[in-house]
């Protein structure tokens, strides 16, 4: 006894030194050391109960029990009989004494290592054990400490390490699985008990019956009930739970969720239980002893936990609509008491997470039951929930709705049954994303700051609630298109008429200003601007339900609203009203987002134009918004000191009005023909927008157009030869000066080779007649790049980029190039990778080198897997072709075995 006395000193000791703030890292890996020796011995653990008995050092009391821990996971079996009977008695005890007096993580750790010999033992070696857990849970004094043990029984013995058989952890299963029904049963005796002896007195009553609702019953969400009784009345911050029910209530709910997310849904659950639940969900969600342990919170999560459950079979179904009652009611409640606002935001995630489950996984079950009916009053409790909530549950509302629209549309579900609901609530987000009736708290959203998605808060709230329009008008296009039009039609006719607010002096440049100066006048004009450009992009996300099957029976919609917006572009491109002097900046910036919104829009609509063109009897309106399409972008990209994002989005309107509607001899367009002139003079464009003016341009002959059985393909080759000599002119002068200095050389044939290399790849997928006009008017400046490789090999980043050309050319137009020049290209670039110059190149810094070999090996290996490029080049000049290529390979993998390796896989 003497030496466990010292022993137990200079433990003591050598903890504290430990810890203490002043101890160097050294010494402390010399008390590791000595710590760790002593834990190894044989016997230790007898040591160790002897320091948790005689100490209240709680450093030598996690000591003492992790050194248990280790012999009970890893020396278990080899003990002798007795001497398990001893540790574990000893430790069972020692939890009974010390539980209440114990921090909390060394009782957690004691109950967790008699839960681990259990784990070996049980029930063989040790039959009461979970005996003894539902008699600690039923005593009042033990009740905390029985149910830190289910709790961790179930943690532990259900999900055990991996090192039990599979036949242990199925019996381990099988065993506490028995025990459920009386588990549950006392746990819900607990719950009911402390409702009984709430502050208010209430007294329990039996929860509704799963039958109620039904015919010749009253609605659920109209029921009185005792849960909207207490709902009504006792949500003020006295009616919450004394310490002690607190912590017997957090540790019930606790055990229970972990419970509930193995053990299957069936009779085990009982609907005593699930009331007990949900009545606890109702009890001072604004209040806690314990900031992290909400009473309520706790309860939806475990409620959560059943709702997260599948498989539900179908015995299960009054099951599933006991849990729909209750949880109406109390969504009921919690509405019509105003007490949303002053409810715990952490308790409201749960409540919107238990709606995101029951509408994607359960709802379609008790829709299809006889028994259930109102999906309607659901709806309406889940709309005002919707829109009295703070704007992240607000956000995760709309996910609701989002996945219930998703499943009418999957399912089928007749539109009429629940379309007014669906409007309803678009009619609210369109008043809830416009500042004519939310300025308050639109205010208050950032659109400077971006995210990791490139967006700013502003713009994140308005994707989200355009996103449900868009679903909802999936279901009721037309009704849809009613209600946004509407709002927009009246703020695009203020805008349309905003020149005559405008004031101009002859002889004065830059004299033109906007005459709303007031402060409340231009702050309503922000306001309808800042709407306007709102509705548009809702507006713009419609066209796909005016397109195809449904297009002549929605065409006056679509005609009504595609002319609008050309009558807006042309209006904002002509008048230029962002160029106004304003006495507010900001309506500079919202008038360039209307334009800019309006095109955007306009772009999307490109797919009904498309379509418009088939039809024989709307060829003048075709032509007319063609028309007006051109004269709104062009001027905007020809004119210097336009606005950067208008630039933008008529760049892209420009290409998809080229690519996607095609119209017939676009070239001969006036606006179009300047373009080709002034297509070198751009240079004030940013480099997106310029490409994709030139990619346009180069659409409008490249790219038949549908209907057509003439395409003109002799005049498109005389234009685009021309077109693209222009594109290319500096390009060309290269392979005449060879004296060009690289610093020059290199920007004008990356810029040149990108741009042919976008033509190739955006006729890749388009027709041999398109494929050949390209390829006839781009192969001397492809010839050209071939010739001038030998001459930049020493520079790796030309390199890459005409390595890049060439991979995309052959990916493209293989068939184009044919044969001969496949053979000429692979030896002249064998020719100039020599070993020495792989050598050299793979030993550059920055890895420009590596990457060149990396694009040639693939360019190898596309051209080699193309059957027809083997079968044309003669047998004896593939023979060559193909031994060079395996002696470059050969070479590449001595240098870099790697980068061979993974182009062969």
């Amino acid at each position: 006894m003497a030496s466990d006395v010292e022993s137990l000193a200079v433990l003591e000791a050598l903890m504290n030194e430990f810890f203490a703030p002043g101890t160097s890292n050294e010494r402390k890996r010399e008390i590791e050391g000595v710590l760790h020796n002593f834990s190894s011995q044989g016997g230790a653990w007898k040591h160790c109960l002897y320091f948790m008995s005689h100490s209240t050092n709680q450093y030598v009391c996690m000591y003492s029990l992790t050194t248990i821990e280790t012999l009970i996971t890893k020396q278990w079996l080899g003990l002798m009989w007795e001497e398990r009977a001893q540790l574990k008695a000893t430790l069972y005890q020692f939890s009974l004494e010390h539980h209440q007096s114990a921090p909390n993580f060394i009782r957690n750790k004691l109950v967790k290592l008699v839960v681990d010999i259990a784990r070996l033992d049980w029930p063989h070696f040790y039959p009461d054990f979970f005996y003894n857990i539902l008699q600690l849970i039923q005593a009042p004094d033990t009740t905390v400490l029985g149910l830190v043990f289910l709790q961790t029984a179930s943690e532990e013995l259900v999900c055990p390490w991996e090192d039990l058989s599979v036949s242990r952890k199925e019996e381990l299963r099988r065993l506490l699985l028995a025990h459920i029904p009386q588990v549950f049963s006392i746990l819900t005796g607990l719950l009911e008990n402390v409702l009984q002896n709430q502050k208010h007195g209430v007294t329990a009553t039996p929860p509704p019956s799963p039958t109620h609702g039904q015919p010749n019953s009253v609605s659920p969400v109209h029921t009185g009930s005792l849960l909207s009784s207490m709902l009504g009345s006792g949500r003020s911050t006295s009616g919450g739970l004394d310490s002690n029910s607190e912590t017997i209530c957090c540790l019930t709910l606790n055990a229970l969720t972990h419970l509930f997310s193995w053990v299957p849904l069936s009779s085990y659950i009982t609907s005593n239980l699930v009331a007990a639940l949900f009545r606890l969900a109702s009890v001072s969600q604004g209040v806690s002893q314990n900031e992290n342990q909400n009473v309520g919170t706790l309860a939806m999560g475990a409620i959560n936990e059943i709702m997260y459950k599948n498989c539900v079979p179908a015995s299960c179904e009054d099951f599933l609509l006991n849990i729909f009652q209750h949880a109406m009611q109390l969504m009921q409640s919690l509405i019509h008491s105003g007490a949303l606002e002053h409810v715990d935001g952490s308790f409201l995630e749960k409540l919107t997470e238990f709606l995101r489950l029951f509408v994607a996984l359960h709802l379609h079950r008790l829709e299809e039951s006889q028994k259930f009916s109102p999906v309607q009053e659901f709806l309406s409790l889940l709309f005002k929930y919707t829109f009295h909530t703070a704007r992240e549950q607000f956000y995760r509302c709309l996910e609701v709705w989002s996945i219930f629209l998703d499943r009418m549309h999957n399912r089928g579900t007749p539109k009429e049954r629940y379309q007014d609901a669906c409007l309803l609530l678009v009619q609210e987000i369109l008043m809830k994303m416009q500042f004519k009736h939310n300025r308050a708290e639109l205010d208050e959203l950032d659109d400077e700051l971006l995210d990791d998605d490139e967006q700013t808060e502003w713009q994140h709230y308005l994707r989200r609630c355009i996103e449900i329009i868009a679903k909802v008008a999936e279901l009721a296009p037309v009704e849809m298109y009613e209600l946004v039009h509407d709002p927009w039609k009246e703020a695009s006719t203020v805008y349309l008429h905003l020149e005559r607010a405008v004031e101009s002096h002859e002889n004065i440049d830059n004299s033109r200003r906007l005459t709303v100066t007031d402060a409340d006048e231009c702050l309503r004009l922000h306001c309808l601007l800042r709407d306007l450009s709102s509705l548009t992009q809702a507006v713009g996300r419609m066209y796909p339900y005016f397109i195809g099957q449904a297009f002549s029976s929605r065409f006056p919609h679509a005609q009504q609203l595609v002319s609008r917006l050309s009558v807006m572009a042309t209006y904002g491109t002509q008048q230029r009203l962002y160029h106004l002097q304003v006495s507010n900046p900001v309506l500079t910036t919202d008038l360039i987002e209307v334009h800019a919104q309006v095109l955007a829009t306009l772009k999307a609509w490109c797919h009904w134009l498309a379509q418009l063109y088939t039809e024989v009897t709307t060829k003048p309106l075709y032509d007319h918004l063609v028309s007006d399409i051109v004269n709104s972008t062009v001027p905007l990209l020809t004119r210097r000191g336009e606005p950067s994002k208008l630039c933008h989005s008529a760049a892209h309107l420009l290409i998809t009005l080229t690519g996607t509607v095609r119209p017939p001899q676009i070239w001969a367009l006036q606006p179009v023909r300047d373009m080709y002139n002034m297509v070198t003079t751009l240079t004030h464009l940013l480099p997106e927008a310029q490409c994709l003016v030139q990619l346009a341009l180069c659409n409008t002959l490249l790219l038949p157009s549908p209907g057509m059985t003439d395409q003109l393909w002799d005049v498109r080759h005389k234009l685009l030869a021309n077109l693209t000599d222009s594109l290319t002119a500096d390009f060309q002068r290269l392979g005449h000066s060879a004296q060009t200095p690289e610093q020059q050389a290199r920007p004008i044939i990356t810029s040149t080779l990108r741009l042919l290399g976008d033509l190739v790849k955006h006729m890749q997928s388009e027709s041999s007649h398109s494929k050949k006009l390209l390829y006839s008017v781009i192969q001397g400046s492809i010839h050209q790049t071939l010739s001038m490789f030998p001459q930049y090999v020493q520079s790796p980043d030309v390199c890459e980029v005409i390595l890049d050309f060439f991979l995309t050319a052959f990916a493209g137009l293989q068939q184009q190039l044919g044969a001969t020049f496949t053979e000429q290209t692979v030896q002249t670039f064998l020719g100039v990778f020599t070993r020495e110059h792989l050598a050299e190149s793979l030993g550059q810094e920055g890895g420009a080198g590596t990457r060149v070999v990396e694009k040639f090996l693939q360019l190898l290996q596309l051209v080699m897997a193309e059957p027809s490029s083997r079968h044309a080049i003669p047998r004896c000049k593939t023979g060559i072709v193909w031994r060079s290529s395996c002696h470059f390979v050969a070479q590449v993998a001595i240098l870099l075995p790697n980068i061979c390796i993974a182009c062969i896989i």
